[in-house]
């Protein structure tokens, strides 16, 4: 990990060049998770389970990735880095520091 996991997440996710709406855009995709899985009574997954398997679901649209990039999206065409931009245990650290800052 490349920066102290007692980090401002905002600062964390621009250490490793994340961009910080990424994090608060999956936070809320647990929260809608969530939302709904107790208003049909079932039992939630925690965070980290959920992420794991949130992680597997966009692994298994890789075909979305021929599409191209949504306009202002900071990954494009032209993008040098190929694969993930941080890795899951980073992104997961940061999922965690925005959604518990203390």
């Amino acid at each position: 990990m490349t920066f102290s996991e007692n980090s401002d997440w905002r600062s964390a996710a621009r250490t490793l060049g994340l961009d910080p709406f990424e994090v608060k855009n999956v936070s809320r995709r647990y929260d809608m998770y969530k939302r709904f899985t107790d208003e049909q009574g079932g039992t939630t997954l925690d965070l980290t389970r959920w992420y794991k398997w949130y992680r597997v679901e966009k692994l298994s649209e890789g075909h979305a990735m021929l599409i191209p990039p949504e306009p202002g999206c900071s990954i494009g065409p032209d993008t040098a880095q190929e694969g993930a931009v941080v890795s899951e245990a980073d992104f997961l650290t940061l999922l965690q520091l925005y959604r518990n800052p203390d």
